[in-house]
């Protein structure tokens, strides 16, 4: 035979570990031993849609029976009134890793009628119980029931066993070591109604006192369907809820409601929501549908058009999944637009419990801005106030992006009777540079230094010697802290001094604060960016000659008494501006308190 033929291989199999494949479900697929309930739901109610596609199965149901082995070991059987399974499609569905029975074999495609998709369910008991035994009776050869037994180390047997009184299918189990606390009626009762609250099948657990309770039981019913609907919401997610806002894809994706939360919640929590592929439980995370401000509402979601990842416990990230997202959001901000302009007075709720959602959504959405902007509040120079009041109160707005600047400058501006707004929280700045979309009129403008400079008047000097040597003592001390001092008359008269920075300054400080913790390489690239920041860098200590302790300082001679005074002053100004202190600014405090201390003693 020549040397380039090459003889037929035989192809060989893998073999596959199912002890390893155990590990992996238990501890990478799935998040809790707990998902063999919703495992077997699964398989339940697809078998049983499966046999409402040939025959008219009007009393189908699932029942999760507890009793006991006759060792006194609980027991619990999984019984379904679905199709069930020939012997034929015992081998090819359950001892076939990886192979379902809702997959059409020949041409490997699924319908999307069922839930599971990935033939690996049924390992999933094997997290809990040692054995299982699927007992069945296939609808085509109604005279023969099977049992199929299953073991951890890969083998199984099929035997006849019983006769079922009717065609379906049984799964028996019972706990291994450790797992008791899953085969419980009250764990069961609370697994079933978590994952399959909305499945319309009933849902039944026989106890061994013979007792049978419904788990899944029909929909709160109230007087009117927003009753009913507000009942389910706080059933679901116990919690107090606003209204709810209906979610209807257009494109038929998911049906819904979102509930919006009667108390502030913020947006780190973590938020759980319900939202269910075909009536089953798969995720309460929503991240991957929801908006990112929609934080304050709480998802009862159903949909049939999303393709779920291998674990079912989350959606694949795919167009559809886009489209999703992009509709859920249009429901959300459209049923906002609705209340803007049919029911007020439960905008303004919302806008007071869930300011923060609120505002974000205003930011991004032009309509949404102009219904809630009247009702959102402003701290201010002259009061909490509205932004309706700010629309209608003829005075140009000025904000700070600073909170403590805000706090340094309020008392100045309300003496001036000027607007100043805190815009040193979330979303404000953004929200005040859009008021020109309501009114064109108004101006709306950052406080600068040069802005605050010319709010300060011009000083009225008794002894102007006196003033020249203050000042010049107090340059000298501050040339080493990049600032320089000023003599400026301001209201109130209680405070004597008042910091002000330009954004190069303060990102001077920030560099300097930097150097001071870095090694000496940084130090030196630090040194580099600091010197571009230098020429534009502005800051200045106003002294307020309307203060009585100003007016003391300027008839002081001593120097050294005027050089602790001033360097006292100027770091209470970084203080009171809430600015970060650097290393030589503490030990000039220090220094000078101690000083202090000891001339008056």
């Amino acid at each position: 035979m020549p040397k380039d033929e090459k003889t037929p291989q035989e192809p060989f199999l893998f073999q596959v570990n199912l002890g390893g494949m155990i590990d992996i479900l238990s501890n990478h697929l799935y998040s809790s031993p707990e998902v063999f309930v919703r495992e077997l739901l699964q398989n339940a109610v697809d078998a049983i849609a499966a046999r409402r596609k040939t025959e008219q199965c009007g009393d189908c149901a699932v029942t999760l029976t507890l009793s006991q082995t006759p060792q006194g070991a609980p027991e619990l059987t999984f019984a379904d009134s679905g199709t069930g399974l020939t012997e034929a499609e015992i081998h090819r569905f359950l001892a076939v890793i990886g192979q379902s029975s809702k997959h059409d074999i020949e041409s490997g495609r699924s319908s999307g009628d069922y839930i599971g998709r990935f033939g690996i369910g049924l390992l999933s008991c094997f997290l809990v119980s040692d054995c299982i035994r699927v007992q069945t009776c296939s609808v085509k050869a109604p005279e023969q029931s099977l049992e199929w037994c299953g073991h951890p180390d890969g083998t199984y047997t099929i035997t006849p066993c019983e006769a079922l009184p009717a065609p379906g299918t049984r799964v028996i189990l019972s706990p291994k070591p450790g797992c008791e606390e899953y085969f419980t009626a009250e764990r069961l009762a609370k697994l079933v109604r978590y994952y399959g609250l909305p499945l319309p099948d009933p849902i039944l657990l026989r106890t061994a006192d013979g007792s049978v309770t419904r788990l899944n039981p029909p929909f709160p019913t109230a007087e009117t369907p927003f009753q009913q609907v507000m009942a389910l919401g706080e059933t679901l997610f116990d919690s107090k809820l606003l209204s709810y806002i209906p979610l209807d894809s257009p494109s038929g994706l998911f049906s819904g409601v979102a509930y919006i939360l009667a108390d502030e919640t913020a947006p780190t929590v973590q938020h759980s929501h319900r939202i269910y592929l075909k009536s089953m439980l798969l995720t309460e995370n929503g991240s991957r549908l929801l908006p990112k401000w929609a934080f304050f509402l709480r998802v009862f979601l159903n949909t049939d058009g999303l393709q779920p990842i291998a674990s079912r416990e989350d959606f694949y990230e795919n167009e559809a999944l886009l489209r999703a997202r992009a509709e859920l959001s249009q429901c959300i901000t459209g049923y906002l637009h609705h209340i803007a302009q049919h029911d007020a007075a439960l905008l303004q709720r919302i806008v007071r419990i869930h300011r923060l959602a609120v505002q974000s959504v205003a930011v991004e959405d032009d309509a949404l801005y102009r219904a809630f902007f009247p009702y959102l509040t402003f701290e201010t120079s002259l009061g909490n106030v509205t932004g309706s009041w700010l629309l209608q109160c003829g005075m140009p707005v000025c904000y700070t992006p600073y909170v403590d600047e805000f706090r340094q400058l309020s008392a100045i501006s309300a003496a001036r009777h000027m607007l100043l707004v805190n815009a040193g929280y979330t979303y404000v700045a953004e929200l005040l540079n859009r008021i020109p979309l309501l009114d064109p009129e108004i101006s709306v403008t950052q406080m600068k230094a040069a802005r605050l400079d010319s709010m300060l008047d011009d000083p009225k000097l008794p002894d102007p010697a006196s003033a020249l040597r203050l000042l010049a003592e107090t340059n000298e001390l501050l040339s080493e802290y990049d600032c320089a001092a000023s003599f400026k008359r301001f209201q109130p008269e209680s405070l004597p001094v008042l910091y002000s920075v330009n954004e190069e300054a303060l990102l001077l400080r920030d560099i300097h604060r930097s150097m001071e913790q870095a090694d000496a390489l940084f130090q030196g690239m630090l040194g580099a960016f600091a010197s571009e920041y230098r020429e534009e860098a502005s800051a200045k200590l106003y002294l307020n000659t309307d203060n009585p302790l100003i007016r003391r300082l300027l008839t002081v001679t001593d120097t050294e008494k005027l050089r602790c005074c001033a360097e006292i002053l100027y770091v209470q100004a970084l203080l009171t501006g809430g600015h970060a202190m650097r290393r030589n600014e503490m030990e000039l405090l220090n220094q000078d308190l101690l000083k202090l201390l000891n001339w008056s003693l």
